[in-house]
């Protein structure tokens, strides 16, 4: 796997993430549904595909104390 984009897409996947949680703060009435249900698909499809670059590049993982599971 190339991991020569992983900064681009950690990028894009924050700025996703940022709109998304932006859009969501908007009254119900005034939320972009059609734009939000393919945000919400590509956020998921490019937070997996960084999920796993980070496996590939065996990046340090944070771990919770307490579950154990990745932060």
């Amino acid at each position: 796997m190339n991991t020569g984009f992983y900064q681009v897409f950690k990028g894009k996947l924050d700025k996703m993430k940022k709109s998304l949680k932006e859009e969501l703060e908007k009254a119900k009435s005034e939320r972009r549904r059609d734009w939000l249900k393919g945000q919400v698909k590509e956020c998921k499809r490019l937070q997996k595909l960084v999920n796993e670059m980070e496996e590939h590049m065996d990046l340090p993982k944070t771990c919770c104390p307490h579950c154990g599971e990745k932060i």
